[in-house]
């Protein structure tokens, strides 16, 4: 019976051409749409859910609760995480890591600028980070051993094998050799963990600043503080210990509340560490309002996609309706000869189906042909990819059969409610079809011009973004990195270059 159906499907979109090809573009233009959407909004809510461990990752935060002002904030203070792994039984295991800033990367003649981490050694234990050469053990056995990722390892050596090689990296006004221990795959865009080149973090605490960093609670040199509980914890949960362990190297500030309540007993902590889930990291703007993402924003953009579709399902249904007409002495010729309405739901639902699979074998191929151009203007290194995104193809078959019913189905019920005699006495009216489908060309004209007017302010207000007059003139002025120069010794030679 299913087989009946398509074949009768495919033969009525081949008998109209012209409909189908409206119908097969204006679908497959909303589901290409729609599925670049959907492939940033599930990158923007997957992040960090590869790693293997990840209910069990948290990352440190810092909280306060003043009568006049409130907030939080990633904790960055070097002691805290072998502080807690010490005091609480619960933590597995801690990893610290932090921004090194761009780096001047000597080999052989070759000088570039390369983005560099530094990272505590047992961050590939507790995170997933697969290693396509070298091993755990190796990867930062030294203060001097580096990790690259395999893009960055092939840009620099020409190989991923790049284990044992040596590589110069300026420190000061001096290069230093360091030596790469393991070449990472590399990093998934949805990891908020990024890094091309990883070094040892015990590197950065021999400096002069790091040793003075190291069991100073109120001095930071820009890390993050990510702990690894045991499994079924409730450590996140349970504020009395977490705020024990805040007075315990904060003295200071019970002594502070206890001063406030005017009693032998500490008021309500104002200040206190929490506990945030690794997956939560990435949607959270209470903790990181500058590093996180809006999830507002990402559904805002799964809104306009879904705009999109119900556009050309719409588009669909009216066409449908219009040309039912053309098809009523087939209905009543299958009535006649023993069809019910069920079997012609069914026929026009399978044609409804057949039309928006195919629209969407279309969308794909187009969406994936816009990819490129997709991720220029989000800022993203997206793709189409299954086995980092496995939820995709199940939510796509859901909406593509969700498109088909929505589509087919009132169109369906319309035609398969014609009555033989009212067919073979042409006496047909379409009153409450002509209601519906100028309610729903009202609803689309109305849709087409918010989503028009939507994307018209956005441009604006790009557009106002960059050409509004900031003041001073941008035209041959540079920046240039000073890190590690001492700018009062190098100025001299600046200003011997003869267009500056």
């Amino acid at each position: 019976m299913i087989r009946h159906y398509l074949k009768i499907a495919w033969r009525n979109l081949q008998r109209q051409k012209v409909l189908t090809l409206i119908n097969i573009s204006g679908l497959s233009i909303g589901l290409a749409c729609f599925s670049l959407f959907l492939l940033y909004a599930v990158n923007e809510f997957s992040y960090d859910r590869f790693h293997a461990k990840a209910e069990n990752i948290y990352r440190v935060y810092d909280w306060w609760d003043y009568t006049d002002r409130q907030g939080s904030e990633p904790s960055s203070a070097m002691p805290l995480g072998p502080a807690m792994k010490q005091d609480f039984p619960d933590v597995e295991d801690f990893v610290r890591i932090g921004a090194g800033g761009n780096k001047m990367v000597r080999i052989g003649n070759n000088v570039q600028q390369i983005n560099m981490t530094f990272a505590d050694p047992q961050i590939f234990s507790v995170f997933t980070f697969p290693l396509i050469s070298g091993n755990i053990k190796s990867a930062l056995e030294t203060e001097k051993s580096i990790v690259l990722t395999q893009e960055k390892a092939e840009q620099l050596f020409g190989t991923a094998n790049a284990v044992g090689k040596r590589i110069e990296i300026k420190a000061g006004d001096k290069f230093e050799e360091f030596e790469v221990g393991a070449v990472a795959e590399n990093i998934p865009v949805n990891s908020t963990i990024q890094f091309d080149m990883l070094g040892n973090l015990k590197y950065v605490l021999n400096t002069d600043e790091g040793k003075a960093s190291i069991n100073n609670w109120n001095m930071t040199l820009g890390i993050s503080v990510y702990v690894q509980l045991m499994e079924n914890s409730k450590l996140m949960h349970e504020s009395e210990k977490l705020a024990s362990f805040r007075y315990k190297y904060f003295p200071n500030e019970q002594q502070a509340e206890k001063t406030i309540s005017g009693e032998n007993k500490p008021n309500k902590p104002t200040n206190g560490f929490g506990l945030q889930p690794l997956t939560d990291i990435h949607t959270n703007t209470k903790i990181d309002k500058w590093g996180a993402a809006n999830p507002k924003n990402i559904w805002i953009l799964i809104s306009i996609a879904i705009g999109i579709l119900l556009i050309a399902c719409v588009n669909f249904v009216t066409l449908a309706v219009s040309r039912s007409a053309n098809r009523s002495r087939e209905i009543g010729i299958r009535k006649v000869a023993g069809s019910n309405k069920v079997q012609l739901v069914y026929q026009f639902l399978s044609e409804s189906l057949l039309t928006t699979v195919i629209s969407a074998i279309f969308g794909l191929l187009m969406a994936n042909l816009l990819l490129p151009f997709f991720n220029q203007l989000a800022g993203k290194s997206l793709s189409f990819s299954f086995i980092r995104y496995p939820e995709i193809p199940a939510l796509l078959v859901v909406v593509i059969i969700l498109t088909g019913l929505l589509s087919g189905l009132y169109p369906a019920l319309v035609i398969s409610g014609f009555k033989p005699i009212d067919v073979l006495k042409n006496k047909l009216r379409f009153t409450g079809s002509n209601i519906f489908t100028k309610s729903l060309v009202s609803f689309q004209f109305v849709l087409s011009i918010g989503l028009i007017i939507s994307t018209i302010t956005i441009f604006k207000q790009l557009s106002f973004l960059q050409t509004k007059n900031l003041g001073f003139d941008k035209e041959n002025v540079v920046m240039i990195n000073i890190l590690g120069i001492d700018i009062q010794k190098k100025l001299p030679l600046f200003q011997t270059i003869p267009y500056l």
